[in-house]
């Protein structure tokens, strides 16, 4: 039979070409999926340590020192009774201080860092504004997740 040919090399090489950019495709979405998978579950860690902390401070009393704004850079900061804030006016609150530096407190916690920073009556009288920052490092640069809490004198 005359018609009965089946393929060239040149078709069998252009198919596997083919298949293996197919085949490299797949790998490389797999190696991908475990990247973001090995993410979400430190995101997932680092909720976690979040919420023991918070639960921690929320179960503190008002006064209790984890409470206090070791730094004065919340707002209403008058430590010596003049009837002015000692550090100015502060737009952030002392609140966006992401640092071991300028944090109020923080913990270890295996290879996670919680820091929190603490507003007093902020945002009304009576209550204390916290700001808790989990920090990491993956692959060379610093992650972060972050909770806000206010927690009433009452």
């Amino acid at each position: 039979m005359k018609n009965e040919r089946g393929f060239t090399l040149l078709e069998v090489l252009i198919a596997i070409v083919i298949f293996a950019l197919g085949i490299l495709a797949i790998g490389n979405m797999q190696l991908a999926s475990v990247q973001t998978s090995s993410l979400a579950n430190r995101l997932t860690e680092a909720s976690i340590a979040a919420q023991d902390q918070i639960e921690k401070l929320l179960g503190a009393s008002y006064t209790n020192t984890v409470l206090n704004d070791t730094d004065h850079d919340g707002t209403d900061q008058d430590t010596n009774n003049d009837g002015i804030d000692d550090q100015g006016p502060d737009t952030n609150f002392g609140l966006n201080d992401n640092s071991i530096i300028t944090a109020d407190h923080h913990v270890a916690k295996g290879q996670y860092t919680i820091l929190w920073n603490v507003a007093v009556d902020y945002p009304v009288p009576g209550t204390k504004t916290v700001r808790i920052f989990v920090t990491w490092n993956e692959r060379g640069r610093q992650k972060q997740v972050v909770f806000d809490l206010v927690k009433s004198r009452m």
